[in-house]
């Protein structure tokens, strides 16, 4: 067995991997990360977005273990967090994030409850390839995988174990931030890791232990928030971005529901046991794009999507509004996915009138647009004073408040194929449909009548 392996990365300069680490980097289902994208398929904005989930996670496990030696984290802790770290995105499925949305649009109630809700069901498939695996069995004994099992869900004796992998300020998001930056070739996710590693330090409450930052790094932290608000304003919210990701989640969706893909009802409904997450661990970016790109679906919806992102014929944003200027919508957020099957029809309709052609209402996505969801607000990050005590971030930080603010903002808005060329007539149709769009959701939403034609799930019936 190796004692260690040193890896050369464009972000930290050297990693290192420390004993059985090096033998859970090679097994299958690890080196299976380098064929799952970190940004999905955010290269069709960013070039350079190419990187994948695969040295993220190494970045994630050097980040942790940097950590752990700035807080003085005993051996046998810091065990558990590293495992945890390398651990943790060992669950992801094709085009990363992606696979969420799709496996909570199409999870059963049972799935749900079994999971604790549609978010969680990618962190339920994470535990058990943890728990199942037999390579990972070979390699890290029971009670570690239980440990980490443990840590990813609801925490490890003390917050601050938790705080390191899971929290406002983890190793996760300091390893991405820099990373996403670097390969998208923009610079908004900067911040200065060395400083914010010399102002963290532990503070204790009721909980125990937790991580904190020192009382003079307030504006470390700032540095921080500034820079996750700058990368998901211009990088992870961009239009492209946004755009993509919908294409491919109503594609996979409708390659479940409509089509009636097998391979893809097999990946994508989620069961537990063994069988599905033999399944699940079998497919990754490349294999999933080669498949629907393949003669046999062709004439598939979910091969039609694929093909229209494999030649970057990207749908256009039509509609955009924040909630909280349609008074109906503001009150009811959730009847969005009642009503959008009917807005998409009409506005399928319109845009077939204006285009002379055939837009079909599978082709219009009309969706409440959140920011990426996070794990805990950075607000929650605890300011240890000089006298020992914790105080809030929130309460010491000047601009946090207008950017949580900003990043909790929510918009409605609608993508569709959209060739017209001539820009006064492409401005005058938007305005047209944005019209549609407003008049209605207030008229559908205020009645309290949905619609008809949507099914049970909330979407197109077949």
């Amino acid at each position: 067995m190796l004692t260690h392996r040193d890896l050369r990365d464009p972000i930290h300069g050297f990693v290192r991997i420390e004993g059985p680490e090096c033998d859970i980097v090679d097994t299958p289902i690890f080196q299976r990360l380098r064929r799952i994208r970190q940004l999905a398929m955010a290269y069709l904005v960013y070039p350079g977005a190419m990187h994948t989930r695969f040295e993220h996670t190494l970045g994630v496990l050097h980040v942790a273990g940097r950590l752990c030696t700035k807080l003085d984290i005993d051996d046998s802790h810091r065990r558990i967090v590293r495992l945890a770290a390398l651990l943790h995105d060992i669950g992801h499925g094709p085009f990363s994030h992606v696979s969420e949305e799709v496996l909570a649009e199409l999870a059963t109630e049972e799935a749900k409850t079994k999971a604790g809700g549609t978010d969680k069901i990618h962190e339920l498939i994470t535990r058990e390839i943890i728990r199942s695996d037999a390579s990972l069995g070979y390699l890290i004994a029971t009670k570690d995988r239980d440990d980490v099992i443990t840590l990813l869900d609801k925490g490890l004796d003390q917050p601050i174990y938790r705080d390191l992998v899971s929290g406002p300020i983890d190793a996760d998001k300091q390893d991405y931030l820099l990373r996403d930056s670097y390969h998208c070739g923009v610079r908004y996710g900067l911040y200065d890791i060395d400083r914010l590693h010399d102002v963290l330090s532990r503070v204790s409450d009721e909980r125990g232990d937790a991580l904190a930052v020192d009382d003079d790094g307030v504006h470390t932290m700032e540095q921080f928030v500034l820079a996750r608000y700058y990368l998901t304003t211009q990088v992870i919210r961009h239009k492209g971005r946004l755009i993509s990701d919908a294409m491919l989640v109503r594609g996979l969706t409708l390659g479940v529901r409509t089509d009636k893909i097998d391979f893809l009802k097999r990946l994508y409904s989620f069961e537990s046991g063994q069988a599905f997450i033999d399944e699940y661990v079998s497919w990754n970016d490349e294999r999933l794009v080669s498949r629907l790109l393949e003669p046999d679906q062709t004439a598939t919806w979910a091969g039609k999507f694929m093909r229209r992102l494999a030649e970057r014929r990207l749908f256009k944003v039509m509609f955009r509004r924040l909630v909280t200027d349609i008074p109906a919508l503001a009150l009811n957020v959730g009847g969005v996915a009642a009503i959008a099957p009917t807005l998409e029809s009409e506005i399928a309709e319109a845009l077939s009138q204006h285009s002379g052609g055939t837009v079909h209402p599978e082709e219009v996505i009309v969706k409440i647009q959140k920011s990426p969801p996070t794990r805990k607000s950075e607000g929650n990050v605890l300011i240890r004073l000089p006298n020992g005590q914790p105080q809030t971030f929130e309460s010491r930080s000047l601009i946090f408040k207008s950017i949580d603010q900003s990043l909790r903002e929510e918009h409605l808005e609608c993508y569709a194929p959209f060739e017209e060329s001539d820009e006064q007539r492409r401005q005058k149709i938007r305005t047209e449909i944005g019209e549609l769009v407003t008049r209605r959701v207030q008229e559908l939403l205020s009645s309290g009548s949905p619609t008809a034609g949507v099914s049970s799930e909330g979407s197109h019936a077949s």
